[in-house]
């Protein structure tokens, strides 16, 4: 019996069988993302065009940090992302330039009146995760991960003050996404990788914060994704967050979805190669990479999406490919 997108979703969280692969494709839309009804309209095209199982919501990776302060350098076309034109925070005394921002104003209101829209725009509503930052990767952002590890060597108490204001934000910004409708949070942390800290450090300042966001919004989701961007990832180390799914760059970085499930109970998303190392696979790679995903774990707890981001540079050739080669894993 064919199955809605998310019976898809919700039997693959519960590692149980679906009628084919689940899947979902996301990449930014550069220059076109801040305009609210722009983005809207070009995440619901992407659904619709590929019939994607859920949308994993594209603001533009700067949004946590416009209201700190951070300016950006924007580049031609739709291509290449916005960058900051300086960091916000040089010296370990800057950090006392933080204060409270709103989580439901300024950039973030931005954000909750795309999701608003698009939600307007939608015939079937299906599952939509809404992109939040881990509270330290927003700190890292303003910054960088080497000068923020840095100053929480030279003076750990300014860095939880403006951890805790950041979390406020964050906080206030994950439960009016909820309010609006969303599933769940796409929890994205640049910051959980043995590359940027070491364990006791990300215990107090990444997994504590962490923490007081996602048990924010605890009992009115269903559908929570944990992000682990970069190698070296600290998979294991992030198994107790109250998340159903994890997502990481299985494909290019590692670990493999056989070494996780070898003690992860929880769902994965992922499979595909990302950025320019999938613009660089030939079709039959690609196509190979989704057949894989499919036949994992017996076809269960797991869902076909980029180990990060697609390129936005990426032909829509490719796309159609994944989506056609998703459609052949269909149950007889």
């Amino acid at each position: 019996m064919k199955m809605t997108h998310r019976q898809r979703i919700e039997n693959a969280l519960a590692l149980k069988e679906t009628d084919r692969l689940p899947y979902s494709m996301w990449m930014h839309f550069p220059n076109r993302d801040r305009h609210p009804r722009r983005l809207a309209e070009l995440s619901l095209a992407n659904q619709k065009r590929f019939d994607l199982d859920f949308v994993k919501f594209m603001p533009f990776g700067m949004y946590s940090t416009i209201d700190y302060g951070i300016d950006l350098d924007l580049l031609p076309g739709f291509v290449d992302a916005p960058s900051a034109h300086a960091p916000l925070v040089k010296d370990v005394a800057d950090w006392d330039k933080i204060r409270f921002v709103s989580g439901t104003s300024g950039e973030y209101a931005v954000v909750l009146e795309a999701q608003r829209l698009l939600f307007d725009m939608m015939d079937e509503r299906v599952p939509f995760l809404q992109t939040v930052f881990s509270p330290m990767t927003t700190a890292a952002k303003l910054c960088s991960p080497s000068v923020l590890m840095k100053h929480l060597a030279e003076d750990p108490r300014r860095i939880h003050r403006a951890l805790e204001i950041i979390t406020a934000a964050t906080v206030q910004f994950a439960k009016a996404s909820v309010s609006l409708g969303a599933d769940g949070l796409f929890f994205a942390t640049q910051m959980s990788t043995r590359d940027a800290i070491d364990p006791v450090s990300h215990e107090a300042f990444v997994k504590k914060y962490d923490f007081e966001v996602l048990n924010s919004v605890r009992g009115s989701t269903w559908f929570n994704v944990m992000h682990v961007h970069g190698a070296n990832a600290m998979i294991r180390e992030v198994q107790d967050y109250p998340v159903q799914a994890l997502s990481w760059h299985d494909r290019d970085d590692g670990p493999s979805m056989e070494e996780v499930r070898a003690y992860s109970t929880k769902a994965f998303i992922g499979g595909l190669s990302w950025g320019k190392n999938w613009i660089g696979k030939t079709n039959e790679e690609v196509v190979a990479e989704v057949r894989e995903t499919a036949a994992r774990n017996g076809g269960r707890g797991v869902v076909l999406g980029p180990g990060c981001v697609i390129d936005p540079s990426t032909p829509e050739e490719r796309l159609e490919l994944v989506h056609k080669t998703v459609l052949e894993t269909a149950r007889s």
